[in-house]
């Protein structure tokens, strides 16, 4: 039996039941598949990997991503509209949870019905009069539909829990910002480094020129040499240029992360940090245990609540055929006042009239219950449940997916670092080998033992070196924070406050716990 027979055999044994609950657990959505017991990435030299660190970004051991990192997560768009979204969600499971209790409420009503009159003399004057009927009811009215087999319940279960799937997207969202912005800070840093390495190849290529010009000048050197040096010149500005373009758009991408205006004027200082190797002999960073995964990533995390969520769901929409009992109870009071104009002819109003409405000793009330059962919607509620069905089934494929994916950023940044460590060590080596190179052609060139072909070649071979060893260490540590962000390692960062600018502060809970129920 192949592994995908396996898989939908074990989804139809799940789904298929029409009684009990519906949930499906993680267990068993993961049960076909392999679930690693160690990274295939390790090599046996670092078996037994260490703990996952408690907080990566003081790993990287450095000030200046950590008070962007701070930034970012106080000022982030991205993460302030997950914020956003995880109030509405918490605002829509308040709606699912009201629900469960009586609704009620309360009317008051007041009319004037005016009578016929006829006229009258009053001290020898002419009067009309007229009759009024004040009418004043008060109502109070209670409905309540009993949860008598918990499809209200199921709802609202379901609801907390896309609470917290939300809640857990936020989590994953502040991880990525994070981790974005130590990445764009080094991204930054790195176009720094090569924008300052082409101004340096600018000014010796200014220097060869200025040499090899006065060589022509005496005759040393030929017009060849000249225009050689002139075009290797021109390159290195243009080369300088394009440098410079990508330090200021780096510097914008990093802005936008920190919710600053993308005016490109942040700089970053230094030099590119260096990174230890991951946990094995030598120590390091550490990898933790592949099953702990499960239970750290944020947004296998969500996929899991919403995994429950969907069940519930199929619950509440099989619960929908059943019949349900609603209670409704009302009481009336009205108050009838027979009012005659005065000899003025304006009717007067009797304030106590209008409070005696309120008084409840002459009510009238009711209480009714009734039992309803669905019989014919056309086949609304049945496709209903198929539909939720269908959807729980999405779900199980979707924390599946999410699972093997995690697991599979794992092992790319795993085996991705060693690659990188030794393309690193490779790079240091050819940039060294190629400084020393260009040095000694420089001392050939002016003994008159090389000619200028060689020496500008020696010169763009070690900008070259020098050039591929900055990105191959940037390389390495954009893949480190990928390491992190795949783990789902936890970080923490100082609150971050910006002058006239409110922070940004992530949603709470309602302090009553959540529904919940145990697994069937």
């Amino acid at each position: 039996m192949t592994r995908r027979t396996l898989r939908l055999g074990l989804l139809s044994a799940l789904l298929a039941g029409a009684s009990g609950c519906a949930s499906v657990g993680p267990e068993e959505a993961l049960a076909p598949a392999a679930v690693p017991g160690d990274w295939a990435a390790v090599s046996a030299r670092m078996s037994g990997t260490a703990p996952v660190t408690g907080d990566w970004i003081a790993e990287l051991g450095d000030p200046a991503v950590t008070a962007l990192a701070a930034e970012a997560l106080a000022y982030n768009n991205d993460l302030a509209g997950a914020g956003a979204r995880v109030r509405g969600v918490l605002a829509q499971a308040r709606i699912a949870r009201s629900q469960l209790l009586p609704q009620i409420g309360f009317g008051l009503d007041a009319t004037r019905t005016r009578s016929p009159g006829g006229a009258r003399l009053v001290g020898g004057q002419l009067v009309t009069t007229g009759g009024y009927v004040n009418d004043f009811s008060s109502t109070f009215s209670l409905q309540w539909q009993l949860d008598v087999w918990g499809r209200l319940t199921d709802q609202t279960r379901a609801a907390y829990l896309s609470v917290e799937a939300q809640e857990l997207d936020f989590a994953a969202a502040a991880l990525s910002v994070a981790g974005n912005t130590a990445q764009a800070y080094y991204g930054l840093l790195a176009t720094r480094l090569q924008r300052e390495l082409s101004g340096r190849d600018v000014e010796t290529g200014e220097a060869n020129l200025r040499i090899i010009e006065r060589r022509y000048e005496r005759g040393l050197s030929s017009s060849l040499d000249v225009r050689l040096a002139r075009a290797s010149l021109a390159q290195s500005r243009a080369q300088a240029i394009a440098q410079a373009q990508a330090e200021r758009e780096a510097a914008r991408q990093l802005e936008v992360l920190l919710g600053r205006y993308p005016s490109a004027t942040l700089t970053a200082e230094g030099e590119l940090p260096s990174v230890e190797g991951l946990a094995g002999a030598e120590g390091g960073a550490g990898l933790g245990d592949p099953i702990a995964l499960l239970s750290r990533r944020p947004d296998v995390l969500a996929a899991e609540r919403r995994l429950k969520a969907q069940g519930f769901q199929v619950d509440a929409a099989r619960k929908a055929l059943l019949p349900s009992l609603q209670l409704t109870a009302f009481a009336v009071e009205n108050e009838n006042n027979q009012v005659v104009t005065g000899a003025d002819g304006v009717p007067r109003l009797d304030k106590a009239d209008f409070m005696e409405a309120l008084d409840f000793d002459n009510v009238f009330a009711r209480l009714v219950g009734g039992v309803s059962a669905p019989v014919f919607q056309g086949g609304r509620l049945k496709a209903q449940v198929k539909a939720e069905r269908s959807q729980l089934e999405a779900s199980v494929y979707d924390y599946a997916q999410t699972v093997l994916d995690a697991y599979r950023q794992v092992e790319d940044a795993i085996a991705a670092d060693a690659y990188l460590d030794a393309q690193l060590t490779a790079r240091r080596l050819a940039f060294e080998e190629a400084e020393a190179a260009e040095a000694l052609t420089e001392r050939q060139y002016l003994n008159g033992t090389a000619n200028v072909f060689d020496l500008i070649s020696a010169q763009q071979r070690r900008i070259a070196s020098e050039s591929q060893f900055i990105t191959a260490s940037q390389a390495r540590l954009v893949n480190r924070v990928d390491l992190y962000m795949a783990l789902g390692a936890p970080f923490a960062v100082p609150a971050f406050e910006r002058a006239g600018t409110e922070r940004f502060t992530p949603p709470e809970r309602d302090p009553e716990p959540s529904p919940a129920r145990e697994e069937t």
